[in-house]
């Protein structure tokens, strides 16, 4: 028995640590939900403009790798597989992209666009002092300060700090 034992700790031990139970466990609880909510009448006719925010949420989770939340997201709010084109997305909210924000999910745009609204509201005319966006590399713990939006390059920590700075 206690060889059985080892065994299911091991290969529960190797699932968790390659991330398959975590998503098994996701998977499960969508499939249950799935289940329990068969009945379309119940469930609304999703809005276009619920469909355009939970894609949005959904790009940025898939961009975060939140792969579970996504799975159980998408089939709670009963989304299609497909997600809406993003040329659309930006042409229904009027973005205006560049090869920048292309790499990035629309939502840290949006975001950092009404960032920068309030910000220019707040401060109109008072001299900016000092460097206005801030990186911190984890790795060699260096600390770089720019006043250039777009100067930072290497992913999604660096536009965190910019938006939320």
């Amino acid at each position: 028995m206690t060889t059985i034992n080892e065994m299911k700790d091991a290969l529960k031990e190797t699932l968790e640590s390659r991330g398959v139970l975590s998503q098994l466990r996701a998977r499960i609880r969508a499939e249950i939900f799935n289940a329990l909510n068969e009945d379309p009448e119940d469930k609304p006719k999703l809005s276009m403009e619920n469909m355009i925010i939970n894609d949005l949420i959904r790009e940025y989770m898939e961009y975060n790798h939140y792969s579970q939340t996504t799975s159980v997201f998408s089939s709670e709010a009963g989304m299609p597989q497909e997600m809406l084109d993003r040329g659309f997305i930006t042409k229904k909210l009027k973005i205006v992209e560049d090869n920048n924000s292309k790499q990035t999910p629309l939502l840290y745009g949006l975001v950092f666009g009404m960032k920068k609204v309030i910000n220019n509201q707040e401060v109109q005319n008072e001299p900016q002092t000092g460097p206005k966006y801030r990186n911190v590399y984890p790795e060699s713990g260096q600390v770089v300060e720019s006043n250039n939006e777009y100067e930072f390059q290497g992913g999604r920590r660096n536009i965190s700090d910019q938006i939320f700075k």
